[in-house]
């Protein structure tokens, strides 16, 4: 992905790995970004709804370790299906809140930092989810 970032948007590639389990699909995303000291990176499973996060893993130089662990079930899109992707909460999250994940004390900006890259990661693949959801016909999460 460090390659693909230097070149102009239009010419990039951005890879979708699929996983099938027993018949359930995940679309595993690549996102990178900037974190205080240095760039950001990871990936992020999407569920077969193509909005419930099944998971996520991120690598990094130079930053908070931690950074990933607390990713599961968050939702990318709202109610009314508009992209909203998922946030990351310094001192907590409310358990209701579907978007937002428990943040790193200490890590202001690392988190900051990883709330864009997977806003703007994610948004970058919105062409590609929307194809899928309406070969399954589900044009509204």
């Amino acid at each position: 992905m460090e390659k693909e970032e230097k070149k102009a948007m239009e010419d990039r590639n951005f890879p979708v790995f699929i996983m099938d389990n027993d018949g359930e699909k995940y679309y595993i995303l690549t996102v990178r970004g900037n974190g205080l000291w240095d760039k950001i990176w990871g990936w992020i499973a999407i569920e077969s709804d193509l909005n419930t996060v099944a998971g996520a893993a991120f690598g990094h130089k130079g930053e908070t370790p931690g950074l990933g662990a607390e990713f599961t079930g968050e939702k990318i899109y709202n109610d009314a299906g508009e992209y909203v992707s998922v946030a990351i909460v310094k001192g907590g999250t409310d358990p209701s809140n579907v978007h937002g994940v428990d943040g790193i004390s200490g890590a202001t900006v690392t988190c900051d930092g990883a709330s864009i890259m997977i806003y703007d990661g994610i948004k970058l693949y919105e062409p590609y989810l929307n194809t899928i959801k309406k070969q399954l016909g589900n044009n509204k999460l």
